[in-house]
Parts: C-alpha cells; structure tokens; sequence
C-alpha cells in the first residue's frame, strides 16, 4: 500500500494534467470559433460580390430591352459600347509599343562507350530573346548562356571560377520595304536551314549535324538583303550579304578592306499536288582574309515534306587552307502530332581533324507544342580515334 504523501501527489499530478488538458481544449475550440467567424466574414464578401454582379447584370439586360425600344437609350448604349472599344484599343496600343521577350531551354544527358567519355547532365542553354515591332520596322536580339555560365571577378584582370559561356547569338535591325525587299544589319546568321531554324524546340534531335557552323560559318556582321517572289505556284526566296570577315572580333572589325560577300537562293518547287513542300536551296560565300588563302564556300540542301514525312539534307564544301566536306541525309516521320521518329547520316571530311561519319536514330515527344522531349542512339566512325555508340537525350522548352 502506498504511502499518504504518495497518493495525495499522484492526485495532485493528475489534477494538473486533467487542468492542462481541459485548457488546451479550451484554446482549440476558441480556435475554431475564430476561423469559423473568419470564414463567415469571406462568405459575407463572397455573397455581396455575386449580389453587385447579378445587380449589374439585372440592369445591362433592362438597357438592352430599353434600347429595343428606345432611340435615346440605343445610342446611349452604342456611346458605351464605343467607349469600351476605345479603351480596349488603348491598352492593345500600349502592349504593342512594349517589346516582347521569349526564349528557350534544354537539358541534356550524354554518354557513349569511349574510354575517356563518361556519362553526363548539360545544363546546355539558356537563350532569351527580344523582340519589337513598330509598322515596317523590327528589331531582334538573342543572348545565349551555355553550360551554366558564371563570371566571377576580383577586382584584377582574371576571372575567377569562370565556367560556360555567354554570347550574343544575334542583334539585328531591318526595314520592311515589300515582301520582295527586307533590309538588315547588325549581326546575323548566315542563311541555311539548320542554321537559322537550329533552335532545340524546332529540331527534331539533341545533337545537330556535324557540318552545321563547319564549313558554312555560324554568324556574319554586316547588311543583307532577303524577299520572296511568287510567280503563281512557283516560287524564289533570295538572301544577300556583304559582312566582315572572320577575325577575332568580327563583330568590331575586319582585318582587312575586303568584304565577305554571300548568299543564297531558295526555289519554292511547284509539285502538281503531289508534295506538300518542295524547296531547293543553294549557298555560296567568298572572302579573303589576310595572312591565308581565299576562302569559297558552296553548298546545296533540299526540304522535301510529303503528309507525315519530311525529307532533310545538305551538302557543303568549304576550300580554303583546311578543306572541309559535309554531308547530312535525314528523313523522318511524323505519327501525330505529339510522335516523330527520325534517322541521320553524317559525314564530315576535314584535312586537319580527318573523316567523320555518324549513324542516329532518334524519336521525339511533344506533349504540348512548348515541351520537347528527345531519346537518340548514335554510332560514330572517326578515322583519328576510336569508333563509338551512344546515348542522348534531352528536353528542351520555348517561352
């Protein structure tokens, strides 16, 4: 039996917790009893909102059934309508003069069975763009951020922890005259297919052809010239260019007084109904830098679509001190609009680095026209290293 003082402490002990508990319930329910009178008050809100809109609705429908027969209350409510018409216009008119800025992102995984190349994450590009319009005027521009960029300085001439890159891939400006004459200046790419439309979102693979920027070269600072003619189902598009030449910083300077000079000429193919899409393309581009021999550059590419398929291919050869040759063959075939699957073939002759051929087989995921998402094989023969077989994949997203 336990002793007097025992007992009368285990009571105390439990009137205390009895005590404790009865208060925390008590704070529980005046809890409750706020967020109860606080939900009241929005219901409140909420019911004298739904009152004002149904009062407002109740009085534009007598407007109307007044207007039905009341000359007076008509144009009164024609007068609103108007107003209403002008004060959306101003706000259009403002939105308008304001530049609009989108972009895109990709990320990718990459890895193949050679030796000295692990597996790896790229967080490859961050692109934002802007763009503005006033009447026959236009300005574009492209700044780029690859592989996670970050520029750290300590005050001195070296960076520290510098890692990725960032570039202007673009600044132009242009003049619509007609659709026959556009004219631009500043730095642009220098026309072909893959080149210009080389966006992630666009393409169907993770890896781009490896002619592409090899033998044409990738931008040009300088003025063009672009239209199109149609001459009913046939029809041209024409490109012409006269930039700096390559240098170190072609986008400052030239190393000399001669020009590069280029184009390209697009022939819209009539098919009888039999193709949707039948275009041939053909490139040139001329310069002579100092120091080196005269560099010429011609090529040919066709885009050939048909329902569901769509045939892509180029050919490029650039004759300089190093000659290069490239070549991509790339059918594809699209099951819906969300499916497509592709194959490649590529080659790429190069006196310095040697001959490069690849095999890819690829399928694309779009689940909404913003979001891609990409899965690729590849198998590579290189004459100067050792054959491979890979893996990539990536997703890349517009906005």
């Amino acid at each position: 039996m336990q002793p007097k003082h025992t007992r009368i402490l285990t009571v105390m002990i439990f009137a205390l917790l009895c005590a404790s508990s009865a208060a925390q319930t008590a704070d529980r329910i005046a809890e409750l009893e706020r967020l109860l009178v606080e939900q009241q008050s929005v219901n409140r809100a909420l019911m004298e909102r739904v009152e004002a809109i149904e009062r407002a609705h109740t009085a534009i429908e007598d407007r109307l059934h007044l207007a039905d027969s009341d000359s007076a209350a008509a144009d009164d409510a024609g007068f609103l309508i108007e107003q209403l018409y002008e004060e959306i216009g101003a706000v259009q008119e403002r939105l308008d003069r304001q530049p609009t800025l989108s972009g895109y992102y990709d990320f990718e995984y990459l890895n193949d069975d050679r030796t000295d190349s692990p597996g790896e994450f790229r967080q490859h590009h961050l692109s934002l763009h802007v763009t503005k319009e006033w009447a026959d005027y236009r300005m574009f521009a492209e700044a780029e951020f690859e592989f996670g960029a970050k520029f750290e300085g300590d005050g001195g001439l070296a960076l520290e922890e510098a890692r990725g890159e960032i570039k202007l891939e673009q600044a132009w400006g242009e003049y619509i005259m007609s659709d026959a004459l556009v004219l631009r200046g500043g730095l642009m790419l220098t026309p072909g297919y893959w080149n210009v439309n080389h966006y992630p979102t666009v393409v169907l693979s993770t890896r781009r052809p490896l002619m592409v920027r090899r033998v044409f070269r990738e931008a040009i600072t300088g003025i063009m010239g672009y239209g199109t003619w149609y001459w009913g189902d046939f029809g041209l598009t024409y490109n012409a260019y006269v930039g700096n030449g390559e240098s170190d910083i072609f986008t400052k300077h030239d190393d000399n007084e001669g020009k590069a000079v280029g184009g390209r000429v697009t022939f819209h193919v009539p098919s009888g109904g039999r193709l949707d899409k039948f275009d041939l393309g053909l490139s040139g581009y001329h310069e002579s830098p100092t120091g080196t021999e005269r560099t010429q550059t011609w090529g040919f590419d066709a885009r050939i679509r048909k329902d569901r398929f769509e045939l892509l291919t180029e050919f490029a050869r650039r004759e300089s001190d190093g000659d290069r040759t490239g070549l991509y063959f790339q059918p594809s075939y699209r099951f819906s609009d969300k499916w497509a699957m592709f194959y490649r073939y590529d080659l790429l002759d190069d006196d310095e680095t040697g001959e490069q051929q690849e095999h890819t087989l690829g399928v694309n995921y779009r689940p909404i026209p913003e979001v891609s998402f990409k899965l690729e094989y590849f198998h590579a023969n290189r004459s100067t290293d050792e054959d491979s077989s890979g893996v990539a994949a990536s997703v890349a997203v517009s906005f």
